[in-house]
């Protein structure tokens, strides 16, 4: 069974944040999630995503993935698939992940700033990736490698550049589509 990932990030502070979302963005992508929903417009961001999933692909075998803004609200509540938060308050992964691959959708959360006491309430599950400070970039990464089995080493069908495996250089390919 293919499991859907979808990430929410929660507090995205526009010019303050711009290199930990990109991040956020590009660790969901890599790491098979199908897209990113931030709790608020920022064309500039969405944009430099974008722009990585038009030269390195966007298609990973599964679905399309995209970045947009959302009400994170509105998606908590409609979202038709297990919510899980990731706060280092939450309950240990590994007690919870075969529960979690049982589930066919399954919408990450991850915050930059405090979040909101809502968010542990509507979530169907708050985990912990260890209970210590650490990035939701991290967190995001160890979650989606446990859930998806290490699916990381993704091909995206519609690349238009590709990395060469090499041990001493930098190799890149380029696709003609």
């Amino acid at each position: 069974m293919k499991t859907e990932v979808y990430v929410l990030r929660l507090g995205h502070r526009i010019g303050r944040d711009k290199r930990i979302s990109t991040h956020v963005a590009l660790t969901a992508r890599a790491f098979g999630a199908c897209g990113v929903y931030f709790d608020r417009e920022d064309p500039k961001l969405f944009e430099s995503v974008r722009d990585v999933c038009r030269r390195w692909g966007s298609h990973n075998g599964i679905c399309e993935f995209f970045v947009r803004s959302c009400n994170w609200k509105n998606l908590m509540k409609s979202f038709d698939g297990l919510k899980v938060h990731l706060t280092m308050y939450g309950i240990p992964l590994r007690e919870k992940i075969d529960e979690i691959r049982l589930a066919d959708k399954v919408l990450v959360v991850i915050g930059a700033e405090k979040v909101p006491p809502e968010v542990y309430n509507l979530a169907d599950m708050n985990i912990a990736i260890g209970n210590q400070p650490h990035s939701e970039v991290a967190a995001l990464a160890v979650f989606l490698d446990r859930l998806l089995n290490s699916v990381y080493d993704l091909k995206f069908k519609d690349a238009k550049i590709r990395i060469k495996p090499s041990e001493k250089e930098k190799l890149i390919e380029y696709v003609n589509k």
